[in-house]
């Protein structure tokens, strides 16, 4: 008979690897052995083995002076298991689109600029394009107001672009950070400004649905 996967019956290196990795990332700062073997309750020189065995796949780096940090290749492994914002935003994308005749845009935060990352076009000739791939700056226009503080939306009346009108919510994932947003852009002759604030509200539910996705807690 198969054996229940329920069952938990711990395995003492992964367990060391696992805990370790904790406390690195508690600490938020580099430590040595001696400090980590003491938080850990743990031998020095069985902790030396488990560092060591983690830096070689690049899950740890030893520092020169001899002290531990995170290592990228957890970062590799995060992204792996993360959610695709693109699939996760673009029904809410599309319903915007169809509900107000305007393009939905998802904005993630990449090395300092947005970019355009998913988008919902109309099939009307006069709308407004967001082409993929783009980058925007950070500190203007609808989703600069959301990015840089804690507003829960922010709006853009002919402020980056002349003629045209935004609104941007914030996207947050489980670590309570800004990482995107919902946007909807349309020229100033389409949108009114309490049309913008009607798209505002549709835009923040949208953002918090997606948060939610991701981790954040809700609302």
């Amino acid at each position: 008979m198969a054996e229940s996967t329920t069952v938990l019956r711990p395995v003492p290196a992964v367990d060391k690897a696992a805990r370790v990795l904790r406390a690195l990332a508690d600490g938020g700062r580099p430590m040595g052995i001696s400090e980590l073997a003491r938080s850990l309750d743990v031998s020095k020189g069985t902790l030396r083995d488990v560092l060591l065995t983690l830096a070689q796949f690049g899950f740890v780096v030893r520092d020169p002076d001899t002290r531990f940090r995170l290592g990228p290749e957890l970062r590799t492994l995060a992204n792996a298991s993360a959610p695709d914002l693109r699939s996760l935003a673009q029904p809410y994308l599309v319903s915007l689109m169809e509900s107000f005749g305007e393009t939905a845009i998802l904005g993630i935060v990449v090395d300092g600029k947005l970019e355009i990352a998913a988008r919902a076009e109309p099939a009307t000739d006069l709308h407004m394009t967001a082409p993929l791939g783009r980058r925007l700056p950070l500190d203007k226009g609808a989703h600069g107001k959301v990015l840089a503080g804690r507003a829960e939306v922010g709006y853009d009346d002919q402020e980056l672009f002349a003629g045209v009108r935004a609104v941007a919510a914030p996207i947050v994932d489980a670590r309570d950070r800004r990482v995107a947003v919902v946007m909807v852009v349309g020229f100033k002759e389409r949108v009114d400004l309490r049309t913008l604030r009607r798209i505002g509200e549709r835009c923040v539910s949208a953002a918090r649905a997606v948060s939610q996705r991701i981790g954040a807690e809700a609302a």
